[in-house]
């Protein structure tokens, strides 16, 4: 489950194409998850794009977990990406980056992203201007991405599916 919901965040944030669900859907039935549009989803070809995309919304509304909003698209990829790099599956810079990425185009009406946007914005332009500094600004980067994951946490509508 957990991957049909990353392929939600990233569908929503146009980082997968329609194309590529009806192999995830596919995978997902390989893995023991299904319903009804998941497994009509899996028999598409990749061309039917529209088709794949509303099968896939159906199949996560069949599955309890619903296609998020904008907004909450970017909170949760900022929650995944925090993840990946605290588990040393995405570089340090490269998550500080995308935090600061997400949160720039979170809605402002929400002090976390723009205190999120200017701690890790903070910690990227270090990284860039004191190469020397490196091993401590990763170690603050790691900080970061922790105390991110727990204001995230603090929020019940940002279901942490990455665990």
């Amino acid at each position: 489950m957990e991957q049909l919901e990353e392929a939600a965040v990233r569908l929503v944030l146009e980082d997968l194409l329609p194309d590529e669900l009806p192999l995830l859907a596919a995978e997902a039935l390989a893995r023991g998850v299904d319903s009804p549009a998941l497994r009509e989803l899996a028999g598409l070809f990749s061309h039917e794009v529209r088709e794949a995309r509303d099968l896939f919304y159906l199949a996560m509304d069949e599955l309890g977990s619903p296609i998020p909003d904008m907004e909450e698209a970017r909170r949760r990829m900022m929650a995944m990406v925090a993840r990946w790099a605290l588990k040393g599956e995405m570089s340090l810079h490269s998550a500080a980056h995308e935090v600061c990425w997400q949160s720039y185009y979170a809605s402002d009406s929400r002090p976390l992203q723009t205190e999120s946007m200017m701690r890790f914005l903070s910690l990227q332009s270090a990284w860039e201007d004191r190469p020397e500094r490196r091993a401590e600004i990763e170690a603050d980067i790691r900080a970061a991405m922790r105390q991110l994951l727990e204001e995230l946490g603090s929020s019940a509508e940002i279901p942490l599916f990455m665990g």
